[in-house]
């Protein structure tokens, strides 16, 4: 089977189908794949999704490299954690001899034991931390002087876990609250990916913030901080959601295919799009570039200043089709197509890189 061998943390093997494909809008899938529909549109509720966590969640902190030397460590939820969560819910709700009927769930049980697996259409590998999650995340923290986040539209596309996401939400709860609105979409193909992880991980950015020092200092029984998890209380989901409106960040979710997102309903265009991992496949570059397209909030096109748009990714990957010389040519190959500056990158091992998009 064909491996990435580039997932930050070592569990379970990779596979992935050689693939296919151009820069048109056509579809090349594998014939096993040719009767899987994608996943249409949809909005998870925040505080449905707060109400189905566990009572309690643990985590491990992972290590950002930033562009001054240092290096920053934020928390991300185990996927053992994860993993014990779903099958817990499912052996509570379902009977043993029944099919899930939910889908999202019958989906997530397809890809439990292998999480690392992609599987086009059914599992986008959101569960796993990425490479250049880390680049993007590092990258912003290069630009923070420049790129005020505070008061904009955030969109990031196939968040998973969320990693810069993650940093931008450090850095507003680490600062004042600020009257500026700032409004941080996640967009993932998996729903399930948004529950089991990145919603979590929001909440652990919070929790272990300066935004959250005056909830941590009235926990009745504080949680043991070598132990590494966080009780989920109807407290702590309280003060949480006053956070959010203290320093005016406003929080959404959507799963879904990137051909199927509505910009309408997600509220009009984005200053900052970030995306990382996402080129890998040939056949969903076109769709990708789409959305990322018109997701940018320029009203008009050629003011290039009025949003940025970043895209992480491997330089090649290996085996299936995708990697940065396909991404650019597909840009360059659509009407009044943009231009893609690379602004960071790496050259040794494993080359990657961290692209500024422009359209023309």
């Amino acid at each position: 089977m064909f491996k990435f061998n580039f997932d930050v943390e070592d569990d379970g093997e990779q596979s992935m189908v050689s693939l296919d494909g151009n820069c048109t809008a056509q579809n090349h899938r594998p014939a096993s794949a040719q009767a899987v529909v994608p996943d249409a549109f949809t909005e998870l509720s925040l505080a449905d999704a707060l109400d189905s966590l566990p009572s309690k969640i643990s985590y491990s902190p992972i290590t950002i490299p930033l562009a001054n030397g240092g290096n920053l460590s934020l928390p991300r939820r185990d996927l053992f954690d994860a993993r014990f969560q779903l099958i817990s819910h499912n052996a509570d709700d379902l009977d043993p001899s029944e099919q899930p009927s939910n889908a999202h769930a019958q989906s997530a049980l397809q890809f439990l034991n292998a999480p690392s697996d992609l599987v086009p259409l059914v599992y986008e590998g959101g569960l796993k931390t990425w490479e250049c999650s880390l680049d993007l995340a590092g990258y912003l923290d290069s630009i923070g002087s420049q790129f005020d986040v505070r008061g904009k539209r955030v969109l990031e596309v196939g968040c998973g876990t969320s990693i810069p996401s993650l940093y931008i939400l450090h850095r507003i709860f680490s600062s004042p609250p600020s009257q500026n609105q700032t409004h941080i979409h996640f967009q993932d193909y998996n729903a399930s990916v948004l529950e089991l992880m990145t919603i979590p991980n929001v909440i652990l950015t919070w929790y272990l913030s300066g935004a959250a020092e005056t909830y941590r200092m009235s926990e009745e029984e504080p949680p043991d901080s070598t132990a590494l998890e966080l009780n989920i209380s109807e407290n702590l989901r309280d003060a949480f959601q006053r956070s959010l409106m203290t320093y005016g960040v406003h929080l959404r979710f959507f799963s879904g295919s990137w051909d199927t997102f509505d910009l309408q309903k997600s509220g009009g265009r984005y200053n900052l799009v970030l995306t990382s991992e996402t080129i890998y496949r040939m056949e969903s570059i076109p769709s990708l570039i789409a959305m990322i397209r018109g997701a940018c909030s320029a009203k008009d096109l050629t003011d290039i200043d009025s949003y940025l748009c970043l895209v992480a990714a491997k330089v090649l990957y290996f085996g299936v089709g995708g990697g940065v010389a396909e991404f650019v040519r597909c840009v360059r190959d659509q009407d009044e197509g943009g231009t893609v500056e690379t602004v960071w990158e790496r050259t040794s091992g494993v080359e990657r890189r961290v692209m500024s998009v422009r359209w023309k």
